[in-house]
């Protein structure tokens, strides 16, 4: 053992420089042979992904600030955010803050304020206002327009395939990403869409989302990104969200095939060749599940529900006032959320076909809460599984006019908050201004007061979501929400014990702290109103005067006086 070290010592240092250089000449080799067009056999893909692993990739200094800073915000390590952004000049604070407001799209509202709090707490020296509220009709269809315009540039060739499966999937779906996803936030100034694509990879590569992992890398290229600025940005995954995670991208990186990658979905229509894909992806794939005549939804007679309960459900403790539909919902929108498809399926196959459509809108409203991809891949597969006719109904979804959306966005929002409308409206307003808007607008006026599901049922689903997602000031903000709008504390707390269930034993653990002291709070003030009752009931008998309270006893010496 002694001279094999020995060995190790002397020899190590003089191997390990020939091995780099070794593999960083594999690497160019491959990176030659992969550009140059005579080369009649091209190495294959994971092979050349497997060289170029040793390379260091090459990213400007601001463009890894940005990406650290969308991984951070998206991961919701608020300390590792408010280090970056206290690092990053005054004169890109307006490009970080768009940074930050993207993060909308890939992990919902709750992280996005978490994180613009944070920042606004460190000091913010300039920023972006462009969105007032309530928007004018001119606005909206500056929003759709640049919506078509940048989905155009960042999908190419595939653009016109891509809008037709958003819209498959449920219209509303595809209006929100159009309007809002596209058209009000990525075409926002501030930074280029080449640094909005590789922020997003920043931001979902510690999410579970394989589908949108590989378009996003498609969208890079697409926007100018060349392959080594992307594998250095997912280099920044083991930093951000841990090395298990940096393996999985690792993993996945390894499976794609470069040769077929190229430049991306580039699209040039003064091309011939350009022109000819834009047709060939211009219909959907046939093998595909939706179809653009919408016969992939199926008649409620074609739906078979299991006649026995479904055993999860089955297994929580019971709440006589909590139907297991509303169990359900609230473990479909979960499940959702932590990317858990094929216990999603399963929930969703006991669902009758009358409840299609409340279903539904408990997995649309998850946008908010967990970004758009948790919330498209949730409605494929939910589609795979069997959606009824009578819960999507496309010409319905059209005619919505959108001059109402403030005034029922913040119909909504006053029934939840009630009379803390008013603060937490100047708090977030203070904050961003623009997030308020697309709060009031968006996520309150286009989802939430949505029919199909009361107020309540959208609360105790929404728990579902929140108790496992970190975001322990709003799962408190909806937990009064739900109680405000007719829920009981029994309902609440019986919506709370199912986290274990898809998030796990250690958030479960949390939730029973925060909801001991959520209780306690809540008596403290159930309390004072009692007490509040009981005094205005003694000065009503007392003929609308106080009653009357004891008086101190006088000091000795003013008694001797009297």
């Amino acid at each position: 053992s002694f001279f094999r070290f020995s060995f190790i010592l002397c020899v190590g240092p003089i191997h390990e420089p020939f091995y780099y250089c070794a593999v960083w000449r594999r690497a160019a080799l491959s990176a030659e042979m992969w550009k140059s067009p005579n080369v009649v056999r091209a190495p294959a893909g994971r092979a050349w992904a497997r060289a170029t692993r040793g390379v260091s990739g090459k990213v400007d200094p601001d463009t890894a600030r940005y990406c650290l800073i969308a991984g951070f915000a998206a991961s919701g390590n608020l300390s590792g955010l408010a280090k970056e952004w206290s690092q990053l000049e005054a004169s890109k604070h307006a490009a970080g803050t768009e940074v930050l407001l993207q993060n909308v799209i890939y992990n919902g509202v709750p992280r996005t304020l978490m994180s613009l709090t944070t920042v606004a707490e460190v000091g913010v020296k300039d920023r972006i206002v462009m969105d007032p509220l309530p928007s004018s009709p001119e606005s909206w269809v500056k929003f759709s327009n640049a919506g078509a315009d940048v989905i155009k540039q960042v999908y190419g060739y595939k653009h016109r395939r891509f809008m037709s499966q958003m819209r498959l999937l449920h219209p509303a779906y595809g209006w929100w990403v159009k309007d809002f996803e596209y058209g009000r936030v990525r075409s926002r100034p501030g930074i280029s869409q080449k640094v909005r694509a590789l922020c997003e990879l920043a931001s979902i590569g510690g999410h579970f989302v394989f589908p949108q992992f590989r378009a996003g890398i498609m969208n890079a290229l697409t926007t100018g990104a060349t392959l080594e600025e992307i594998r250095a940005v997912l280099d920044i995954t083991g930093i951000v969200w841990g090395s298990e995670r940096q393996a999985m991208v690792d993993a996945l990186w390894r499976d794609l095939d470069f040769r077929r990658m190229g430049s991306g979905w580039r699209l040039d229509e003064a091309e011939p060749r350009c022109r000819k894909l834009l047709m060939q992806n211009t219909d959907l794939d046939p093998t595909d599940t939706l179809k653009p005549d919408w016969s992939h939804l199926i008649p409620a007679s074609a739906l078979h529900v299991p006649p026995w309960r479904h055993h999860t459900v089955a297994g929580f403790r019971g709440v006589g006032s909590l139907s297991d539909m509303q169990r359900i919902y609230s473990l479909l929108a979960a499940h959702s959320t932590a990317g858990n498809l094929s216990k999603l399926r399963m929930d969703w196959s006991y669902i009758p076909a009358a409840n299609h459509k409340p279903a539904m809108e408990a997995l649309l409203q998850t946008v908010i809460f967990a970004g758009f991809h948790r919330l498209h891949n949730a409605l494929r597969s939910v589609h795979e599984q069997g959606v009824c006719q009578d819960a999507i109904i496309p010409e319905k979804e059209d005619e919505i006019d959108r001059s109402l959306l403030p005034a029922a966005g913040e119909k909504v929002m006053r029934a939840i908050y009630t009379s803390t409308f008013d603060a937490l409206q100047k708090a977030i307003y203070k904050t961003n201004p623009d997030i308020w808007t697309w709060i009031v607008e968006f996520a309150y006026g286009q989802v939430l007061a949505r029919e199909g599901l009361s107020v309540k049922e959208r609360e105790l689903s929404a728990l579902g979501v929140l108790a496992g997602t970190s975001t322990f000031p709003q799962l408190r903000s909806h937990m009064r929400g739900a109680l405000n709008n007719g829920a009981t504390l029994d309902q609440v707390r019986g919506v709370l014990d199912q986290t274990e269930t898809v998030w796990g034993r250690p958030p479960q653990s949390y939730v029973d702290g925060y909801w001991a002291d959520f209780a306690k709070e809540r008596e403290a003030m159930d309390r004072k109103k009692l007490e509040k009752k009981k005094r205005a009931a003694q000065e009503a008998q007392a003929g609308g005067k106080p009653a009357p309270t004891a008086t101190p006893a006088a000091p000795k010496a003013a008694q001797k006086a009297a």
